[in-house]
């Protein structure tokens, strides 16, 4: 199972790159927690709105049961849902 952060896509303008925002449980044991900073080099390239910050424009399971994250600079980001280790992205598997 995957939970995402409590704001769902947004995060408060003042958010550190340390902010956990994905947490994978296995089992109903967490086995990993995800934070900005591992998606993002830079508090710079999350995109402002009007009252927060966007961390990602869309999240979900693809066709290859990947958790897939796509970043508000259109990277996307794929995961193994049990374990929450980073995987590739295959082209037909977005």
């Amino acid at each position: 199972m995957v939970v995402g952060y409590d704001g769902m896509n947004l995060v408060p303008l003042d958010v550190t790159l340390n902010e956990p925002v994905l947490f994978f449980y296995n089992r109903g044991r967490l086995v990993r927690t995800i934070q900005l900073d591992q998606l993002y080099e830079s508090k710079s390239q999350l995109l402002r709105t009007v009252s927060h910050l966007a961390w990602v424009h869309n999240i979900g399971f693809n066709s290859s049961n990947k958790f897939i994250v796509e970043l508000v600079s259109g990277k996307k980001v794929a995961f193994a849902p049990k374990s929450g280790a980073r995987e590739p992205v295959r082209p037909t598997g977005t």
